[in-house]
């Protein structure tokens, strides 16, 4: 297939998942198909221009006998061919989770939790600068790690193509990872491949603790939250958001590393250089 038949194809099935009804209960979902609907509407455009070029062409040719419509199909073509070639460059470099949210995994190696902080702080200081929402996915987090979902409005790529370079950067004092993965769904997932772990509490109108873990993989994410649905759905889109990533990443871009002795694994990105924050 074709790059410009690729985007044709994926265009299309763009549009006929936002046409599904079912696809807008879930709002976040349904700004994401927006979004990379708008994305790749320039490059639909010219797939369409080089289909019509093509029929020109073929029009062009019938009538080649003619002097004047043999120079016409040579023109043609040659606009053409330099249309095609243009769609397959910009559709070889183009990222298709530029238009997602993402999620953001930020460690201090070796329990800094001021440096955590500074870094939290910083990531949330520059998402209200942007017109972002920034906040944490696991309530309440631990002094050497936390979470946090940076989402965009409806207008504009997403934060996906402004934080992706910040992947394996060390910030603070260099003792500090970060992690940047797309909000995204991978490909579908058995239900009997996912395993959730109920953490109980004494504690009066304690918080809902649980973790999910994709059995396959080993990959998990704990979640936390006053509200048991939300924290199991909170965790559930930090393990789509790194199955999504071992799926499609270069090789070598995130490693899977041990939460805790015993526990489970979670992406971490291999160390890159990156603007200290």
């Amino acid at each position: 297939m074709d790059a410009w038949e690729a985007v044709t194809a994926e265009y299309a099935a763009l549009e006929a998942r936002l046409a599904d009804p079912r696809v807008h209960r879930d709002f976040r979902r349904a700004r994401t198909l927006r979004r990379c609907v708008e994305d790749l509407r320039p490059l639909n455009e010219d797939a369409a221009r080089l289909r019509s070029l093509m029929h020109d062409l073929d029009d062009a040719r019938e009538l080649a006998s003619d002097p004047a419509w043999r120079a016409e199909a040579t023109r043609v073509e040659r606009e053409a061919a330099s249309l095609r070639a243009a769609i397959a460059t910009a559709y070889a470099a183009r990222d298709p989770f530029d238009p997602y949210d993402v999620i953001v995994l930020i460690d201090a190696e070796d329990g800094d939790r001021p440096g955590l902080q500074a870094v939290v702080d910083a990531y949330r200081d520059d998402a209200r600068a942007r017109g972002w929402r920034a906040r944490h996915l696991y309530n309440d987090p631990p002094p050497h790690w936390a979470i946090l979902e940076i989402e965009a409005g409806e207008e504009g790529p997403g934060p996906w193509v402004a934080l992706k370079d910040d992947n394996g950067a060390l910030r603070g004092a260099g003792a500090v990872r970060v992690t940047v993965l797309p909000d995204a769904e991978p490909s579908p997932v058995d239900p009997q491949d996912i395993r959730i772990d109920l953490y109980c509490s004494r504690e009066r109108d304690a918080q809902t603790v649980l973790r999910v873990v994709h059995e396959p993989t080993g990959i998990g994410a704990y979640g936390r939250d006053p509200h048991p649905a939300r924290a199991q759905a909170n965790a559930m889109r930090v393990v789509w958001s790194q199955l999504a990533a071992l799926e499609s990443a270069p090789e070598g871009r995130y490693q899977a590393v041990s939460q805790a002795p015993g526990g489970h694994l979670r992406l971490r990105a291999a160390a890159a250089p990156g603007p200290r924050m």
